[in-house]
């Protein structure tokens, strides 16, 4: 019995190609896709802290009059606030490499707990990690804010109300560059002020 040879035949190299290029601009289609909701859920959780963050220092100011800093205990708590140097955020170091996209980091520090000065603002973050670094400046009427972002808030204007900001600091591209400056890799800070609830994205350069 005879068999009869039909028209089917392999892929020709031509064909194979355009398959290959199919594949690949859908997976970087799906990376960018992945990138940009990984983005948005660090900058959900840094929208949820420095919302806590604002609650408790109003509350705090109801009962003491004063807002007060939240930062690493390693950094001498002042009133009025002097700087928002990279050490005085918490739990990360953003002059450092740290990353928000892919690399969590714990609140506590080696004795378990929570910095002194989040402890006494009463912040209790629902996450036992954070991929973003924060930090809340305070001072009162005529106190000047600390250069940098502070000075920036109120346009070189010294408020004449007890005043405090709180900024979130997300590296999302894998490497850090605080404070923002020309030829570092840039962290998104998103800020936060007593006198408006609207959390603003401050530096986005990224």
């Amino acid at each position: 019995m005879k068999r009869r040879v039909g028209n089917a035949r392999g892929m020709s190299l031509v064909e194979l190609m355009v398959v290959v290029v199919i594949i690949g601009i859908l997976a970087a289609i799906a990376v960018v896709g992945y990138r940009k909701y990984i983005a948005r859920a660090r900058l959900s959780e840094a929208t949820a802290m420095l919302a806590e963050f604002a609650a408790k220092e109003q509350l705090y100011f109801l009962e003491n009059g004063q807002f007060i800093e939240a930062h690493n205990d390693s950094a001498t708590v002042l009133f009025p606030s002097a700087n928002e140097n990279a050490g005085d955020f918490w739990p990360s170091d953003p002059s450092a490499y740290f990353d928000s996209a892919r690399t969590p980091v714990n609140i506590y520090d080696g004795n378990g707990n929570l910095p002194v000065s989040w402890r006494r603002l009463g912040v209790r973050p629902r996450w036992k990690q954070l991929y973003c670094t924060y930090l809340v400046n305070a001072g009162g009427p005529g106190n000047d804010p600390p250069p940098g972002m502070g000075q920036a808030m109120w346009g070189g204007v010294t408020p004449n109300v007890p005043w405090f900001y709180a900024l979130a600091a997300c590296n999302l591209a894998g490497q850090a560059g605080w404070p923002n400056a020309s030829g570092n890799n840039y962290v998104t800070v998103l800020a936060l002020t007593h006198d408006s609830p609207a959390i603003r994205t401050v530096d986005e350069t990224q």
